[in-house]
């Protein structure tokens, strides 16, 4: 599928809208039959809540979200409870799930202070938080463990279509630091080389976990550098041990061309899957190309995004049933 005779379209719409310590990591099985391998595509709810979201019949699933720490809250000690609760009323409604793993500041405390994992102090949200250092070699070490221990329960699970990597980021499954001084960043040891290869480390990690799901590493602009982002998402899609099953996310899907501008010029040249999230809800306007919700039904063809996670919101509300609809229907048009 190629993106591009969708953009000359595309564009004239928006011109108009614009007046443990041993690793134990699964290897990838030999005999996987990547084209068994069946990635999301079209619309699931951005969280469950209450499960209202997937009586809209839009919704194709939800995201269901989970703190390393509430998964591993002892070393090599695993709880799925938060993930079971929520799984269960997803297949009740006949729907599919995928999986976003926080990490960040929403990694165990053992793994700071009694495994002894590097770590450093930002600001998120106005309040401290200690950010354990992916660099580190003893962090993606233990993320091995959870990923094998996550794998063996829910890699064969059919209704699992699409899990994020946990990142060591300020909210712990997207790739930035916004908000943060370059000068807390570098004088932490950050370097590009480093957070490149630390990043495709544990997407790789995951990837051989999971050896028939869809991957996704969500990605920004970092130190306002677009060739980090760039690295990772082209290299691992380029990496043919991992047969193109790791693609990108952007959290921050709005409709918008002049946010992260050079990302999104290299999101629509990069020729993998693009998974992504809406920036807000319909009722906050103003995080919308020309305050128009529907503009990013519009950018995400431009870019070529298989798949979309609408905030709960929208679907509890149904909001725009039409353009869902057609959204769904677009990528069932172009997407296996």
């Amino acid at each position: 599928m190629t993106k591009f005779p969708y953009l000359i379209c595309a564009l004239l719409f928006l011109f108009a809208c614009n007046d443990d310590d041993t690793i134990t990591v699964q290897e990838q099985d030999e005999n996987t039959d990547i084209s068994n391998i069946t990635k999301p595509k079209g619309l699931y709810s951005s969280s469950l809540g209450s499960g209202n979201s997937m009586n809209n019949p839009e919704a194709r699933g939800s995201l269901v979200r989970v703190k390393w720490s509430e998964l591993e809250p002892q070393q090599g000690v695993f709880d799925f409870s938060k993930i079971d609760s929520q799984v269960e009323i997803i297949k009740a409604a006949d729907k599919e799930w995928s999986l976003g793993l926080i990490g960040g500041s929403s990694s165990p405390n053992w793994l700071i202070e009694e495994v002894g994992a590097d770590s450093f102090e930002i600001l998120f949200r106005n309040e401290p938080v200690i950010i354990p250092k992916i660099w580190d070699a003893i962090v993606n070490e233990k993320l091995s463990i959870l990923a094998q221990a996550l794998a063996n329960e829910y890699n064969n699970d059919t209704s699992l279509t699409l899990v994020y990597i946990p990142q060591m980021t300020s909210n712990g499954i997207e790739g930035h630091f916004n908000g943060v001084q370059s000068d807390v960043l570098l004088n932490a040891g950050f370097t590009p080389d480093l957070w490149v290869e630390s990043v495709k480390e544990t997407a790789r990690i995951f990837a051989n976990a999971f050896t028939n799901k869809a991957i996704a590493v969500e990605l920004h602009e970092i130190l306002q550098d677009v060739s980090i982002p760039e690295r990772i998402m082209n290299d691992l899609w380029n990496d043919s041990s991992l047969e193109q099953r790791v693609g990108a996310a952007v959290w921050w899907l709005s409709g918008k061309t002049s946010f992260q501008t050079n990302l999104v010029n290299a999101l629509t040249e990069f020729p993998g899957d693009i998974y992504a999230q809406v920036i807000g809800r319909s009722n906050q306007i103003d995080r919308f190309e020309n305050d128009d919700y529907t503009t990013i039904f519009v950018q995400a063809k431009l870019i070529g995004i298989r798949y979309i996670e609408p905030w709960e919101y929208e679907f509890v509300n149904n909001t725009f049933p039409i353009e869902m609809k057609d959204f769904n229907d677009y990528v069932d048009s172009l997407y296996d």
